[in-house]
């Protein structure tokens, strides 16, 4: 499948949880044909402590912004992005939105891995009593994505239904609270992101999945393919299939993140 139209906006490096340089996921996407990357490494507020350790060290940031822009500047083959996939944490918004402004990212991507101070997709927590009530994490989470898709941060909301990594499951039907916050991530105008790194976790499938992927289609969300990637040879990881799982829920254009516009589907 050509590549050119596609972009890997979800790539983190040795700066937050990935391994290799940014030299490394930036020489990736040029053998895969990509016409852009974005590294967007973790940026997690300073409000959670050590349980935020996996995030860029504060005295890395501007280090961080300078590997990324040399980058750039390097391979001119193809564009390279200046992001940064940001924490969600009611509260954190004031320190976020000044964090974000001194920086001058290309974008931000928004993301929930805490339902409270709860790290819910921990691979140590399977079976954490914080999962002792799943139909509160469940609601929580999703209470939070309406909040993170209203806040006004973000321009694009990563793995939509990643509360479902484990195998806990609530004991009532989700899809209300699904679709509302799909319903809130519409009236935001922010886009949606197809992440294949799900292909790795329980039970192997895309997020989100194909139902909510029709939902948003349905509700004219914008789409970007990422891969979540953390280390170089994930860049553009099962970009094939989560194209025909695009084209399956009814898109048929993604959304280029460095002009902002849309492009058809490979």
């Amino acid at each position: 499948m050509d590549h050119r139209s596609l972009g890997d906006y979800h790539v983190h490096t040795r700066y937050s949880d990935g391994e290799g340089e940014v030299e490394d996921c930036v020489q990736r996407a040029v053998e895969l044909g990509l016409s852009e990357i974005g590294i967007s490494d973790h940026l997690v507020p300073s409000g959670l402590g050590e349980a935020g350790s996996y995030g860029i060290a504060p005295g890395l940031l501007d280090a961080y912004v300078a590997d990324v822009r040399t980058a750039a500047a390097r391979h001119p083959e193809v564009r390279v992005l200046l992001g940064v996939e940001a924490d969600y944490l009611p509260g954190e918004e004031q320190w976020l939105a000044d964090t974000l402004y001194a920086h001058r990212f290309d974008y931000v991507i928004g993301a929930v891995h805490f339902v409270g101070r709860f790290a819910f997709d921990d691979e140590n927590v399977t079976g954490h009593p914080g999962w002792a009530d799943a139909d509160a994490v469940y609601r929580a989470y999703y209470d939070t994505v309406v909040r993170l898709a209203g806040c006004g941060l973000f321009d694009i909301i990563a793995h939509f239904d990643y509360i479902r990594v484990w195998k806990e499951r609530p004991s009532f039907d989700v899809s209300d609270a699904e679709c509302a916050a799909l319903e809130a991530v519409a009236g935001a105008g922010v886009a949606l992101e197809l992440c294949t790194t799900g292909i790795l976790d329980w039970p192997g499938l895309l997020y989100p999945s194909g139902m909510l992927l029709r939902r948003a289609a349905e509700l004219g969300v914008p789409l970007v393919i990422d891969s979540d990637a953390h280390q170089p040879g994930q860049v553009g990881m099962a970009f094939d299939r989560a194209v025909v799982a695009a084209r399956a829920a009814g898109y048929k254009t993604t959304l280029r993140l460095s002009d902002r516009s849309f492009v058809p589907l490979p």
